[in-house]
C-alpha cells in the first residue's frame, strides 16, 4: 500500500495518532493491545548540493559518525547520510511512535576548529520531528521538522516493512541556535530547508 499526502493531511494523521495514544492509555485496564517493534532498516537524510556548498562557504562540514555513512549522488545532486535503524515502535499507518537510528551527525567548523556531535537520532511520527541529543545533553531536542510532500507505504513481507518519505525537512530554531553557539558561526537559520528524509524499517508485531 502506498499513500501520498501533504502537510494538511499529516495534521489529520497526527490527530489519528492522538486518538491511538488515548486508546492505548484507556486500554491499560483492559485486554492488551499488539505492540509494534522496529527491528531493522535505514533512515536517510539527503542534503542538496546547494546546502552543502552554503555550509562549506561558512567553513562548516557535516560528516556521519559510525555506523552511519554518507554518499554523493551526482544524478540527484545530493549528499545522503544513511543511518541504521536500531529500534523503536513507529507506525506509518497512524503516524504514531518513534524510530531510533544508530550513528551520529558530526559538525565541524574548519575555521575555528569547533566540533559538535549530535547522537541519538530519532524520528518522532507523532510530533513530526527529527530529534537528537546535543553535546552535554541527556534529552532529545528537535533538530528539524518534516514538511512538504510526504508519502507512506507498507509491505507485508516477510519481513513486514514500512516506509516514510518526505521531500522537505526544515531546521528547527532551537537546533539552529545550538549549532551557531557550539560552532561559533551564524550560518544556521531556523526554518530553512536542509533536504529530504526517507526511512524504511522492518516491523514486528507482538
Amino acid at each position: 500500500m502506498h499513500i501520498t499526502f501533504g502537510r494538511k493531511s499529516r495534521l489529520t494523521a497526527l490527530g489519528a495518532g492522538l486518538i491511538t495514544a488515548a486508546a492505548v492509555a484507556f486500554s491499560a485496564a483492559g485486554p492488551a493491545l499488539a505492540d509494534t517493534a522496529d527491528t531493522g532498516g535505514t533512515g536517510a537524510l539527503s542534503v542538496p548540493t546547494a546546502v552543502v556548498v552554503g555550509l562549506a562557504h561558512a567553513n562548516i562540514v557535516m560528516l556521519p559518525g559510525n555506523p552511519a555513512s554518507s554518499s554523493f549522488d551526482a544524478t540527484t545532486g545530493a549528499d545522503t547520510v544513511t543511518m541504521p535503524v536500531t529500534g523503536g515502535n513507529g507506525e506509518v499507518g497512524n503516524f504514531f511512535g518513534k524510530v531510533n537510528y544508530g550513528g551520529s551527525l558530526v559538525f565541524i567548523n574548519g575555521k575555528t576548529g569547533k566540533t559538535m556531535i549530535i547522537t541519538g537520532i530519532q524520528l518522532n511520527f507523532f510530533t513530526g520531528a527529527i530529534s537528537g541529543v546535543l553535546p552535554g545533553g541527556t534529552r532529545h531536542t528537535a533538530l528539524a521538522f518534516v514538511n512538504g510532500n510526504m508519502s507512506t507505504s507498507s509491505d507485508p513481507g516477510p519481513p513486514a516493512t514500512e516506509t516514510f518519505t518526505t521531500d522537505e525537512v526544515d531546521l528547527s530554531a532551537g537546533a539552529a541556535k545550538a549549532l551557531n553557539t557550539g560552532l561559533a558561526t551564524t550560518v544556521f537559520k531556523g526554518g530553512i530547508t536542509i533536504g529530504g528524509f526517507t526511512t524504511t524499517f522492518d516491523v514486528t508485531v507482538t
